[in-house]
């Protein structure tokens, strides 16, 4: 039987889904507003503080929030198909 073996892609895309529905979640459960503006400014420290990679990664996350939770399908999209 051979085993599936995933690249480091597929891994590192996994990780940044469940950190997405993470950031959703929360989203869900305190104010998304404020949610996208720290991750926005946690971004610009760790894009300062010399981490670029990271801070693409939080970037996306408050891109996830903006989309996900601060546009006008929010109510929609929430009872009906919460991901895409």
């Amino acid at each position: 039987m051979t085993t599936l073996r995933r690249t480091d892609a597929q891994v590192l895309e996994a990780y940044t889904d469940a950190l997405k529905a993470l950031v959703t979640a929360l989203g869900w459960q305190i104010d998304p507003v404020r949610l996208h503006a720290d991750l926005q400014s946690i971004a610009g420290i760790a894009r300062k503080g010399g981490n670029g990679t990271s801070a693409g990664l939080i970037d996306e996350l408050a891109h996830t929030v903006e989309t996900r939770l601060l546009t006008t399908r929010v109510s929609v999209e929430r009872t009906v198909i919460p991901f895409r």
